[in-house]
């Protein structure tokens, strides 16, 4: 018995002492959020610029970041739109004298890499340095870092540079020692989301698919390192091909870097380069800084509406990193009846998800686009219900090695029956007043008439789906048949196919926006509109939970992730398969 008490009491103390600690947390930031300075640009700095974090695009503002708790990585990130435009304002800012890119493992996607990209590229034309340095680089990095003046290298350090592939995880193996089978109904030969827990290898119109991608972004890839750097394409291919991009001197030699020096050196540059005296400091300001310092006066009463959809679609409100269906609805539907907003710009970045929600999705936009303007901009993926929503639009921007398409749907219903019984012993009986009272699934198997049904409803869904683009996009159903079937495509192939209108990122579509709406003064106004304090602080709590999980499981993560959605998705999907790694 005192050994019982003694738990309770120490479980107690533990209890009161994380309280308080939470008490403590949160007075620190409410003093502290009162007290922060107001950012000053010296003269004579220079912009840093890591970018080596998942760039989202709107700006993830940790509620305890002015603290500097935590793992550095839950700090605030700068999102893309304002990365844009502080590279933008450095252009013809007076006391920016030039921008310092850090280099490392950047795993964006290469449609956000290419925007940032071309804006320093662009603020090059000021006459202005980018000096990019790294130690161990990443080939997405790299390809970011082609953007500069000069590329300089650690002496010891490493340049990835290797092309594209994919390497996908097949789990049919693994359900079968499970004894979990995986009842499947699908549209499109090429709607390969379901492979990966139904076959043990990639079909052929799957590897047809993939292989065209790659070869299409690779080419775009290629050109684009060739021209910035100098190098005939063909030398930069076999580079590639051989792995010759071996040693920082070699990538020097190669003429893929511009020297080899440690970051001391690279600083003397620099103090050069801005006039800094040896003895002094160059001036320094960090993006996230910077990006905070804008002035966010806005003045007209014209607005443009910048609505983000972020993330995978889901049905009701969502969750960070969704894009709920019901919650999606609502804001359109206010947007559409607010006389002050003069068109609505949608900023897709979505693999798509559920049907039913992408369909509540298109009807508030198309209510939308009969009273004002609607234009769609693609990040790095718009596809299957991320292209759902965007075909009506009255016109569609995206990059060219934007992924889009994978017109297609499809269902999953897992069967665990000889998991249950074979492997734990559980077994289930039913009683029913109606032959399909009980429908099979999770415990049983559907029988026939029960999958005729289900394969019934995802027809009917891929149906709609067609009709909607073919509606949306002038064309008849009969030819976007044999563009959809669930294939992929990139941006460039879009524009060829009709998918797409015209490439070019979110400053395009806005300028579109406002021609179409007869604007030449106005402001843009983003949605979802910021949290509030308390969502904050409740989506600060689960960063560190994803993050702790990714740090525990590794490479493993993507497993975990894969199967918490097959377990958690309901009803017929309009999704892409999987990351593509672009």
């Amino acid at each position: 018995m005192r050994q019982f008490f003694k738990y309770v009491f120490a479980t107690i103390v533990g209890l009161f002492l994380f309280a308080v600690l939470e008490i403590i947390i949160f007075m620190a930031f409410i003093s502290s959020a009162g007290k922060e300075k107001a950012v000053v640009v010296e003269s004579n700095s220079v912009l840093r610029m890591n970018l080596n974090y998942t760039i989202h695009e709107k700006a993830d503002d940790n509620p305890f970041a002015s603290l500097g708790l935590g793992n550095t990585k839950l700090k605030k990130a700068v999102g893309l739109t304002d990365i844009r435009e502080s590279i933008k304002r450095a252009k013809t800012d007076d006391n920016i004298k030039g921008i310092y890119l850090e280099l490392g493992i950047n795993e964006n996607g290469l449609a956000t890499i290419e925007v940032i990209r071309q804006a320093l590229i662009d603020f090059r034309k000021s006459g202005k340095f980018v000096y990019a340095y790294g130690e161990v680089v990443s080939q997405k990095s790299y390809y970011l870092a082609t953007a500069a003046d000069k590329i300089f290298l650690n002496p010891n350090g490493g340049m990835e540079l290797k092309g594209f592939g994919r390497e996908i995880m097949y789990y049919k193996g693994m359900f079968d020692k499970l004894g979990i089978e995986v009842q499947d109904f699908h549209c499109g030969a090429f709607k390969s989301a379901i492979e990966p827990y139904i076959r043990t290898n990639m079909s052929e119109p799957n590897r047809q698919q993939l292989t065209t991608i790659y070869n299409d972004v690779y080419g775009f890839f290629l050109s684009n390192i060739a021209k910035e750097r100098k190098i005939d394409s063909a030398e930069l291919n076999n580079v590639i091909n051989n792995l010759l991009a071996e040693t920082p001197e070699k990538d020097k030699d190669l003429k893929l870097v511009d020297d080899v020096m440690y970051y001391d050196q690279l600083v003397d540059k620099i103090k050069e380069k801005t006039g800094t005296d040896k003895k002094k400091d160059v001036e320094f300001i960090d993006l996230s800084k910077y990006a905070a310092s804008a002035s966010k006066e806005l003045k007209s009463s014209n607005k443009i509406a910048l609505v983000y959809a972020e993330g995978t679609i889901v049905d009701g409100e969502g969750k960070d990193g969704e894009i709920g269906g019901e919650s999606f609805a609502k804001l359109i539907s206010k947007l559409r009846k607010d006389e002050k907003i003069k068109a609505i710009v949608l900023r897709v970045n979505s693999p798509g998800g559920s049907a039913l929600a992408s369909d509540i999705m298109w009807r508030e936009l198309m209510l939308a686009k009969k009273e004002k303007p609607l234009i769609i901009s693609f990040g790095d993926v718009a596809a299957s219900g991320g292209y759902y929503i965007s075909c009506m639009g009255d016109r569609i921007f995206a990059q060219p090695n934007t992924i889009t398409g994978s017109i297609g749907v499809f269902g999953l219903i897992p069967n665990a029956k000889k998991l249950f019984n074979d492997k734990l012993g559980i077994t289930f009986d039913q009683v029913k007043v109606t032959k399909h009272g009980v429908l099979g699934g999770i415990t049983s198997p559907l029988d026939a008439e029960e999958s005729a049904f289900a394969q019934r409803n995802v027809e009917k869904t891929y149906r709609e789906f067609k009709q909607r683009v073919a509606d949306g996009r002038k064309k008849d159903t009969a030819y976007i048949e044999t563009i959809a079937q669930g294939r992929v495509w990139t941006g460039n192939q879009g524009l060829g196919l009709g998918l797409v209108d015209e490439i070019g990122g979110l400053d395009e579509a806005i300028a579109y926006a406002a021609k179409q709406a007869n604007l030449k003064d106005y402001r843009i106004k983003e949605y979802p509109e910021e949290k509030s304090f308390a969502e904050k602080i409740a989506q600060s709590f689960g960063d560190a939970k994803v993050q702790y999980m990714k740090d525990e499981l590794g490479e493993q993560y993507e497993v975990y992730k894969t199967l918490q959605w097959v377990k958690s998705a309901k009803g017929v999907q309009a999704r892409m398969a999987y990351d593509l790694g672009l």
